[in-house]
């Protein structure tokens, strides 16, 4: 089973890498999700996500440590396996189309300086 979603939330552990057998990148590391849930004590549940990338999007990927935020969209994946105990476990994986960084985004962020070092011009609305 396999369904397209979009996440957002916290990686949790560092995002590690290995060059597959066509010589692309590809990389994975694990997210925290915050969803709302009214069974809870603090209104939120965690959702578990796997992210795993490849070629440019895993080269984007890489940029991030645990801690940082991004969103990401693809395809889920469910699987199911059983555990050292003997219980049946349930996971899931994205195989990441789309990798947004918190860090990239930057409303109000500081203007360029035109060469010379002066500041860039400022759009004057009110005349």
């Amino acid at each position: 089973m396999t369904a397209h979603i979009a996440a957002h939330g916290r990686l949790v552990a560092d995002v590690q890498s290995k060059t597959i057998s066509n010589g692309n990148i590809m990389a994975f590391t694990r997210l925290a999700v915050a969803l709302p849930c009214r069974d809870t004590e603090n209104g939120e549940l965690t959702f578990w996500l796997a992210v795993t990338a490849f070629g440019r999007q895993a080269e984007y990927l890489l940029k991030h440590q645990k801690g940082d935020l991004i969103s990401v969209s693809g395809n889920m994946q469910a699987s199911q396996w059983k555990g050292n105990n003997g219980i049946l476990q349930t996971g899931y994986q994205m195989v990441a189309d789309s990798v947004i960084s918190v860090k990239t985004v930057r409303p109000g962020g500081n203007r360029k300086k035109i060469s010379g070092g002066q500041p860039a011009p400022q759009d004057d609305f009110f005349g």
